[in-house]
C-alpha cells in the first residue's frame, strides 16, 4: 500500500510538472510612430524566437498591441519587451498588462523598454526605471554582482562590451541588481559607480527581469548575451496564471467632487449613471443661484421617466466653502465647469491634495494662467495624478468620419501645406447666448459675460477647435509649442441690450463689473468673438468662433469645417441646406472611384451604417440616426475617456503635451490680437 501511495504521489507530480510546463512566450517590440526605433529589434527578434524555439518554446512575436487582452496574454507564461519604445499601449491594453502581471505574469525588459510609457507610473516601477539618457556608445566593463541569477550564472565576473549605457530616472522600487556598470572605464557625467545595468524584481504578483543591453544586431549573435537574456526569461517564468489574484488591486468606485459647479457642463457630467463612480457626489459651493440651477439640473436627471439617474449630492455650502475643501480629504476626482477666474487656483489646490481633475475648458484664460498651467502639469506628475481638460467635440460624428477619411490616403492624400490666406485646415464654430439645454432655456450666470472672469472668445471656445486641429492632422503624435506659430489673430464684439441680458440672467440690471463694457447706448458689449490662423508643423490652420445673441428659428449651435488634402476635401456643413443638422461631404476629388470606395470599406467596418452617396459635386457621408448622439451626450463620453484613464492612471503622451500646446497657441494668439 505504501508503494503504491508513493507511485501515485510520483505520478501527479510528473502530471502536474508537465501542465505547468512553460511552453509559449510571447515577444512584443512595438515602438510608437514617433519613437527612435532600434535598428536591431526585426534582428533581435528573430535571434531571440530562433534561440528560445530550439529550448522548446512555442514563441510568437508582434507589434501589434491589440494582442493584449486578457484572452490573449493568458496563453503565455512570459512576455518580453524586446527594444519596445515610448507610448505604445491604449487603456484598455495598459488595463491587460496590468490584470497579467497580478495574475503573476512574467515580464523582461530588454533595452529601450525601460522607455516605453514613460510617464506611466505603474510601468515605471514594474520595469524597474525608466531610461532618460545614454553618452555615446562605448566599450564599458560590467561588474556581476549575483553570479547565482539564472541570467548571469555563466558570465565572467567582469564582462566587457560595447553599448549604450542607460541613465535611468529615479528607482523607486527595491530591485535586485544583477549587473552593474564600472563607471571608471567609459566617460559620463551622471552614471555613478556601480550603476545598476540588469536587475530582477518580484513586483506585485508578477516577476520582472530588465538588461539594459542589446542596441547592437551583433548582441544577438553573442551566445554570452543571448544566455544572459535566456536566464532572464526562465527566472519571470509564470507558472500558472491566476486573475483572481486581480481582486486586491480593484479600487472602489471613485467619488467625485463638484467644486463651485457655475456652469451647466458641471451638471451633464451626471447625466446619466456611471457605474465607475460612487453615486454619492460631493459639491462645494456657495448659496445661491448658481448652486441652485446646479441641483435643479441633477434633479431633473434623477426625476426624468426615461433611464433616471441616482446621483446623490452631499452638499457643502458656506461662505469659505473653497477653505472647507481644503480641508476635507475625501473624493478621488475634481470636477470643475464653472468661472475661469478661480480655475487655476482650484486645478493646483486639487492637484496638491492628490486628487485627479477633470476640467471643461478653458483651463486658463491668459498668459498668466497659461504659465500656471505649465507648473500645473508638472505637479499633476510630481503627485502621480490625472489632469485633463472635456473635450466634446471628438466625439461629434461627422467630426470622427472626417478625421478617419483623412486617414485613408488612397482618397485623401496628404495634407495641403496652405498659407495664412488660403490655410488647409479651417474649424469655425458659431454658438448663441440665449438657447436651449435639456429642453430648458439655458439661464446664464451674469459673469458669462465678463470676459475677465469667462475669458475672451478667442480664449474659450477656440480651444476645442484647436484641439480638433491637433488631434486630426497629428492623431496620437505629441506636439510641442515649438511645432507652432502664430501667423494672426483678432477679437470682435457681440452687442447685447439689456432685455437681451435680462432674459437669459435673470437680472433687471447689469451688474456693476460689467459697466465697463456697457457703450453709451446701454448695450453690453461682450468680446466673444475671435479668429486664430497658426501653423503647425506645415500646415497652415483657422479657427474661428463667432457668438450671436440668439439663433435663427430651427437654427441651433453649429459648426463648419474643411480638410483639404492632395486626393479630395472633406468639408463639413451644418447651414440652412442642411437643414441645420451636421453632414459631411467630399469635393475636389482627384482620386478614382475605386479609391474612394476602398475608402469606405474600412469606415464601414469601424462605423455599422456609414455610407456614401454621389453628388454633383463629390461624394456626400450618409449617417444613421443612431450615430448622432449629440452635444450633451458627448460629456459622458468623455467622462468614460478619462475613467480609462483614471483606472490605470495614465494619460497618452499626445494627450498631455497636446494640452499644453492648445493653451499655448490660444493663450499667445491673445495677446497677439488686433480689436476689430
Amino acid at each position: 500500500m505504501k508503494k503504491i501511495l508513493l507511485f501515485l504521489i510520483f505520478i501527479s507530480a510528473y502530471v502536474s510538472a508537465q501542465v505547468y510546463k512553460p511552453t509559449e512566450i510571447l515577444i512584443f517590440s512595438k515602438n510608437s510612430s514617433w519613437a527612435y526605433r532600434h535598428a536591431s529589434i526585426e534582428y533581435g527578434v528573430k535571434q531571440v524566437k530562433t534561440f528560445l524555439e530550439k529550448k522548446g518554446f512555442k514563441v510568437y512575436s508582434t507589434e501589434n498591441a491589440s494582442v493584449f487582452n486578457e484572452a490573449e496574454l493568458s496563453k503565455y507564461q512570459a512576455i518580453v519587451f524586446l527594444s519596445a519604445n515610448q507610448d505604445i499601449f491604449n487603456a484598455a491594453e495598459e488595463k491587460a498588462l496590468q490584470r497579467y502581471v497580478r495574475a503573476g505574469g512574467g515580464i523582461v525588459g530588454i533595452h529601450s523598454s525601460s522607455g516605453v510609457e514613460r510617464n506611466w507610473p505603474w510601468f515605471n516601477k514594474m520595469m524597474g526605471a525608466t531610461f532618460i539618457w545614454h553618452p555615446a556608445q562605448q566599450t564599458a566593463k560590467l561588474k556581476i554582482v549575483d553570479s547565482k541569477h539564472p541570467s548571469t550564472k555563466h558570465l565572467p565576473k567582469t564582462w566587457e562590451r560595447m553599448d549604450e549605457w542607460y541613465y535611468f530616472g529615479k528607482i523607486k522600487n527595491p530591485i535586485k541588481p544583477l549587473i552593474v556598470l564600472d563607471s571608471s572605464t567609459f566617460k559620463s557625467d551622471k552614471h555613478t559607480q556601480n550603476y545598476p545595468n540588469a536587475w530582477f524584481q518580484n513586483f506585485e504578483n508578477g516577476k520582472v527581469f530588465y538588461t539594459a543591453g542589446g542596441h547592437n544586431e551583433k548582441d544577438f549573435d553573442d551566445p554570452l548575451f543571448m544566455n544572459h537574456i535566456y536566464g532572464g526569461i526562465q527566472s519571470v517564468l509564470c507558472k500558472k496564471l491566476n486573475y483572481d489574484l486581480n481582486t486586491s488591486f480593484m479600487k472602489p468606485p471613485a467619488t467625485l467632487v463638484t467644486l463651485d459647479p457655475a456652469h451647466f457642463h458641471a451638471a451633464l457630467v451626471q447625466k446619466i449613471d456611471q457605474p465607475r463612480l460612487n453615486p454619492k457626489v460631493k459639491i462645494y459651493a456657495n448659496e445661491g443661484p448658481d448652486l441652485t440651477m446646479h441641483l435643479n439640473r441633477i434633479k431633473g436627471y434623477n426625476e426624468r421617466k426615461e433611464s433616471p439617474s441616482h446621483w446623490q449630492s452631499d452638499i457643502k455650502t458656506s461662505a469659505n466653502f473653497f477653505e472647507d475643501y481644503k480641508s476635507n480629504k475625501e473624493g478621488d476626482i475634481v470636477v470643475l465647469a464653472g468661472n475661469n477666474k478661480d480655475k487655476m487656483k482650484y486645478i493646483m489646490t486639487a492637484l496638491e491634495k492628490g486628487q485627479h481633475v477633470l476640467a471643461d475648458k478653458p483651463m486658463c484664460i491668459n498668459a498668466e494662467g497659461y504659465e500656471e498651467l505649465k507648473k500645473a502639469f508638472s505637479l499633476a506628475k510630481e503627485k502621480e495624478v490625472l489632469l485633463y481638460d472635456i473635450m466634446t467635440e471628438r466625439s461629434e460624428i461627422t467630426t470622427l468620419l472626417q478625421k478617419e477619411l483623412s486617414l485613408q490616403k488612397g482618397l485623401f492624400g496628404t495634407y495641403e501645406k496652405g498659407s495664412p490666406d488660403n490655410p488647409s485646415i479651417i474649424k469655425e464654430s458659431v454658438h448663441h447666448f440665449y438657447k436651449m439645454v435639456s429642453g430648458s432655456p439655458l439661464i446664464r450666470p451674469a459673469w458669462f459675460m465678463d470676459t475677465e472672469q469667462q475669458g475672451k472668445g478667442i480664449i474659450d471656445v477656440t480651444t476645442h477647435l484647436i484641439d480638433l486641429v491637433h488631434w486630426t492632422a497629428f492623431p496620437e503624435i505629441p506636439l510641442n509649442i515649438t511645432d507652432a506659430s502664430i501667423t494672426g489673430a483678432k477679437t470682435w464684439k457681440t452687442h447685447m441690450s439689456l432685455p437681451q441680458f435680462s432674459k437669459i440672467t435673470g437680472l433687471n440690471n447689469y451688474p456693476d463689473y460689467l459697466n465697463k463694457n456697457v457703450n453709451p447706448g446701454n448695450v453690453l458689449e461682450v468680446e466673444s468673438n475671435g479668429e486664430i490662423n497658426f501653423k503647425l508643423k506645415d500646415i497652415h490652420a483657422k479657427v474661428k468662433v463667432l457668438w450671436n445673441y440668439e439663433a435663427a428659428p430651427g437654427a441651433l449651435d453649429y459648426h463648419y469645417s474643411i480638410l483639404k488634402g492632395t486626393g479630395a476635401d472633406l468639408e463639413i456643413r451644418q447651414g440652412e441646406a442642411e437643414k441645420f443638422v451636421p453632414q459631411l461631404f467630399i469635393k475636389d476629388i482627384s482620386s478614382s472611384e475605386n479609391e474612394v470606395k476602398a475608402a469606405f470599406e474600412v469606415i464601414k467596418s469601424k462605423f455599422a451604417g456609414v455610407d456614401f452617396e454621389k453628388t454633383s459635386t463629390g461624394y456626400k457621408v450618409l449617417i444613421p440616426e443612431k450615430l448622432r448622439t449629440g452635444h450633451e451626450a458627448h460629456f459622458a463620453e468623455v467622462l468614460d475617456r478619462f475613467l480609462d484613464y483614471y483606472e490605470v492612471n495614465n494619460l497618452p503622451d499626445w494627450e498631455r503635451t497636446n494640452m499644453i500646446l492648445k493653451y499655448y497657441i490660444s493663450t499667445k494668439a491673445l495677446e497677439k490680437a488686433t480689436k476689430f
